[in-house]
């Protein structure tokens, strides 16, 4: 397994408010067209989107749900841990579960219960479980803290090899 980790912040944080909010798109530029690009130019990497995922943590894993559900054509599981949620994800979800269903043979949300995202994503778990979208919901103790993020990878990244 080939574990790329990059700097989710295409644009600085010193940057006016203006040019912050278009750090997600341009960060999804850039996975998507110069680092996935590049890995498979530099290392041996399986082709096709069975043998890809993307995931993520806080921010990064609203990148990843981002990147991941408008790239269904390159990956295949999609990770969050105590992400923050893409703005389209709700509407998303509920526009074309069976294209998800379809697509991804994981897409995994965990968080700990005492982030402040969680009441988010336990209703989302619940918007996703009505429209019948697999997937899995890991709520697990803990805040937005790097022991939860850990716990939640050692579950997700066996996953990967089913």
């Amino acid at each position: 397994m080939i574990v790329v980790m990059p700097y989710g912040h295409t644009v600085p944080y010193t940057a006016p408010r203006s040019e912050q909010a278009k750090n997600n798109a341009l960060f999804e530029q850039y996975v998507i067209n110069d680092l996935s690009p590049m890995v498979e130019r530099n290392y041996r990497v399986k082709s096709g989107r069975e043998n890809h995922a993307v995931a993520g943590l806080s921010m990064g894993g609203g990148h990843a749900l981002q990147i991941g559900l408008n790239h269904l054509n390159q990956f295949s599981a999609v990770a969050a841990f105590s992400s923050a949620t893409p703005a389209n994800f709700e509407s998303r979800v509920k526009s074309n579960p069976s294209e998800l269903n379809e697509k991804l043979k994981l897409l995994w949300i965990s968080c700990g219960r005492d982030d402040p995202a969680f009441a988010r994503w336990q209703r989302l778990d619940g918007v996703m479980n009505d429209q019948k979208v697999r997937h899995t919901f890991w709520p697990t103790e803990g805040a937005h803290t790097f022991s939860v993020w850990r716990e939640s990878l050692a579950e997700f990244a066996p996953l990967l090899f089913h």
